[in-house]
């Protein structure tokens, strides 16, 4: 027998996994954590109610928010992790030589812990010498870097999705303090979210950066387990194009990096930029044809019903079979 944990891609589908074991369930200060192994994705992360890290595809999303800004800046020497509790992100930045300091701030010390204990091949980076594990809040953290003139030379956003706790790091307020912090040609990527299922935020994350940044460039990759597999970042500077960076190819830098890697290369970097017809139109203000698509319909989020419900969900209304029959408890 085994459970099936929900994740609720909108109000009307979901992922469903099929759980032969869960390791941990429980609320932290923060969170709902849950963890747990399920077939076809390994070990699961669900911070929320949601899908977080699974040892299927977690390389596609570290991989894409961290390689593409740090190729595209020449030399990032100084990294500002916000989020990455579970340490993929810095993982895949410590793999870049020029990489002096790699600082980290998650405001959950649960996530670090359940990270060392079930993913060690992505918290081992939090041992690096380079690496420096912060828990305490982010949005204080770069504010207060703002102010005393620190910079770094990429600042990455691995937060949960604009919800609840979250909502203050996707703000135009703290994009400014991003900005203050990357300087003149330091470079910003947050995770922007799912551009078919909830294309309003991937915009509104656009345009917030738009007010702050010379440019603002959102880009895709591939996740089978957020919703509909699509993800965005967006990648913003005030020296730094993305569409130019694209164009040069460190081959001497790709050539020690992609051996290590199972989803970026340098066809994705050229490419990743390159925006599905839907969102392209969505972000210009363009009108959607006769027979859009989906990403071109009004979002499917709907601000009402999007409550974080205690997973595994609704006082165990989503899950099926007897604790019992599970490997775990």
């Amino acid at each position: 027998m085994y459970f099936e944990y929900r994740d609720p891609w909108t109000p009307h589908t979901h992922l469903t996994y099929n759980v032969t074991r869960i390791h941990e369930s429980f609320r932290s200060e923060f969170q709902q954590i849950d963890v747990f192994e399920a077939k076809d994705f390994g070990t699961v992360l669900c911070l929320g109610g949601v899908t977080n890290v699974t040892d299927r595809d977690e390389s596609a999303y570290h991989e894409m928010i961290a390689h593409v800004p740090l190729m595209a800046h020449a030399n990032p020497r100084r990294v500002l992790i916000i989020g990455g509790g579970d340490g993929g992100v810095l993982r895949e930045v410590l793999r870049h030589p020029e990489v002096e300091r790699a600082v980290l701030v998650d405001i959950d010390a649960e996530v670090i812990r359940v990270s060392r204990a079930y993913f060690p091949h992505l918290a081992a980076a939090m041992d690096d010498p380079r690496a420096e594990v912060i828990v305490g809040d982010g949005l204080a953290y770069v504010a207060n870097a703002a102010k005393q003139g620190e910079r770094f030379d990429v600042i990455l956003i691995d937060s949960t999705d604009p919800v609840d706790a979250a909502v203050e790091l996707f703000t135009e307020a703290f994009y400014r303090d991003c900005a203050t912090v990357a300087g003149e040609y330091g470079i910003v990527v947050p995770q922007s979210d799912s551009p078919v299922f909830y294309s309003g935020r991937t915009v509104e994350v656009q345009r917030n950066l738009a007010r702050c940044f010379r440019f603002a460039q959102i880009y895709v990759g591939l996740m089978v387990a957020y919703p509909a597999g699509i993800w965005g970042y967006c990648l913003s500077s005030n020296g730094v194009d993305l569409n130019e960076a694209v164009q040069t190819i460190d081959e001497a830098r790709f050539d020690a990096l992609e051996p290590q890697l199972r989803f970026f290369n340098r066809g994705v970097y050229r490419w990743c930029a390159a925006l599905p017809t839907f969102l392209q139109r969505k972000l210009d203000g363009q009108p959607g044809l006769p027979e859009p698509s989906l990403g071109d319909d009004p979002n499917t989020y709907d601000p009402a019903t999007n409550t974080s419900a205690d997973p595994i969900h609704a006082a165990g209304s989503d899950k099926t079979g007897d604790a019992d029959d599970t490997e775990g408890s």
